[in-house]
């Protein structure tokens, strides 16, 4: 039992994955910034183009409201750069987490250690929090930051729940890189269906957006239970969707973990 607090491999992968998760961090602070700082110049002319964008960009939360800067902030930077975006870029990292391993054929190496594949699977699962953390928080203050260098209005309340909320978002996106990862052994395969698998679920909650006939296939999606624009606005939390989210992401840790632990493996 004391070698499941031992944390060996989530160490270990936290120290092989870091300066790609410091790229990442540094990418989406650049990004936020640029975004927010970018809403002065289109202050004066995002008035006359919101009709066009309600037509054309129907699929996007809060467009209607865009000529404002929480309306332009949570329409540039939450509503695709991070449910889409981030998401996807999580999901390609930890999709070729177990994968990798099996594919390099060093799985064996690895299980030399004194732990079972349950328990790697596990804290490999562990070393992604303190990165999403990382990620979202970084983020977070990138705005809160250019937010108040151009003196424009935004409850940083309501912010931080935003970022609060994405945490369950984007470790479910984890679990489902995870889920990929122990099924599919080459780790090429695994980016690509766990990259199809969130940009799927992405169109899905469009689709159900655009056409009103198709609003229950939203349900199908992680996207329909994160609303970025509801809580930026007015602060309001789908108490059930991060129900959803955060059994979501439990249960793909704890498939993950039985799958791999009784599933053959092949090192030729």
């Amino acid at each position: 039992m004391s070698n499941w607090f031992s944390f060996r491999i989530t160490l270990q992968t936290m120290k092989d994955y870091w300066k790609t998760f410091l790229i990442i961090t540094i990418l989406f602070m650049g990004m936020a910034a640029m975004y927010a700082g970018m809403y002065p110049a289109f202050k004066d002319t995002l008035a006359d183009m919101v009709g066009g964008f309600e037509e054309s960009m129907g699929f996007i939360i809060g467009i209607e409201d865009m000529a404002s800067y929480v309306g332009f902030v949570n329409a540039e930077m939450y509503q695709i750069f991070w449910l889409l975006i981030l998401a996807i870029l999580i999901g390609l990292v930890t999709s070729s987490l177990i994968s990798k391993e099996i594919e390099a054929k060093t799985i064996d190496l690895l299980l030399s250690n004194p732990i079972s594949r349950r328990q790697m699977v596990f804290e490999k699962f562990m070393a992604m929090i303190p990165f999403v953390l990382l990620i979202n928080f970084a983020t977070f203050l990138s705005i809160y930051a250019t937010t108040l260098a151009i003196n424009e209005e935004l409850n940083f309340g309501y912010l931080f729940i935003v970022h609060l909320v994405s945490i369950p978002y984007l470790l479910t996106v984890v679990g489902i890189g995870f889920t990929v990862s122990v099924i599919i052994d080459e780790k090429m395969k695994a980016s690509i269906i766990t990259m199809a698998v969130i940009i799927g679920m992405y169109i899905i909650q469009s689709i159900s957006l655009m056409v009103p006939e198709l609003e229950n296939l939203g349900y199908l999606s992680i996207t329909h239970y994160f609303n970025t624009y509801e809580i930026l606005k007015f602060g309001t939390v789908d108490g059930v969707g991060v129900i959803v989210l955060c059994a979501l992401a439990i249960e793909s840790l704890l498939f993950s973990m039985y799958y791999f632990g009784n599933r053959d493996i092949t090192v030729s």
